[in-house]
């Protein structure tokens, strides 16, 4: 049933998550709003990717260093860097040092995704920028139907289903044939690599918790444009 009402509360939420957009709502939410708000991240995504596209077409005009420190800025900002701060606490749970120093894998790689990010948005074609974050966020969803661990502690993949899998699949695939045909490839080798590495990491994992859903965006997008790269050289 099309419910206006639950659909904006939805992509309210779903913003307010994600973005630096937070907008109040003043009535109560419910499951089934966050459900129709899921629907909507591969958009979000979009939206985020289509803005840096624009800042990118700026290098005709303006040195691509300063273009490419602009986008960064731009991303860190639109998405109050929570996926990297979650990207940080996932990397320490995940790789622990010998000494138990908790903080140096997280900030290791961290600094070397921003670099990588910096290194890459510069160079790959500016239509790649659109499809990144929609990889990212699709790619969330798309993995909730491959890991089998506990996802009761996540905010989103928890409450995926097949509707939300196969309209990631679709919305993905389709912004990609639009903007890029030729991106198909680097889109669908990053949903497959992400796949195996997660299905054989799910059982070292356990549980999922919600910052790991931060750290799966952020290594898509990476490998998105590492890929990217490759195809283009």
């Amino acid at each position: 049933m099309f419910d206006l009402r639950s659909i904006v509360a939805g992509i309210i939420l779903m913003l307010k998550k994600y973005t630096c957009i937070n907008i109040t709502i003043y009535a109560n939410t419910t499951d089934e709003d966050y459900k129709r708000g899921i629907l909507v991240l591969p958009l979000i995504g979009f939206v985020i990717g289509f803005v840096a596209f624009f800042i990118a077409g700026l290098k005709f005009f303006y040195d691509s260093f300063f273009i490419g420190v602009l986008i960064l800025i731009y991303f860190n900002i639109i998405t109050k860097s929570v996926n990297i701060k979650d990207t940080y606490t996932s990397l320490n749970y995940l790789l622990k040092t010998k000494d138990n120093n908790d903080q140096i894998t997280g900030m290791v790689g961290i600094i070397l995704i921003n670099l990588l990010y910096f290194s890459l948005i510069g160079i790959i074609p500016s239509t790649g920028l659109i499809i990144m974050p929609v990889a990212g966020y699709s790619n969330l969803i798309l993995l909730s139907f491959i890991i089998k661990s506990n996802k009761d502690d996540t905010s989103v993949m928890k409450y995926c289903e097949k509707y939300h899998i196969i309209s990631a699949f679709v919305i993905s695939f389709l912004l990609t044939v639009i903007f890029n045909y030729r991106l198909i490839i680097s889109l669908s080798l990053t949903y497959m690599i992400t796949g195996i590495v997660i299905s054989l990491l799910d059982e070292r994992i356990g549980k999922i918790t919600d910052s790991f859903e931060g750290f799966i965006i952020e290594i898509t997008q990476a490998l998105f444009l590492i890929i990217t790269y490759m195809m283009y050289l």
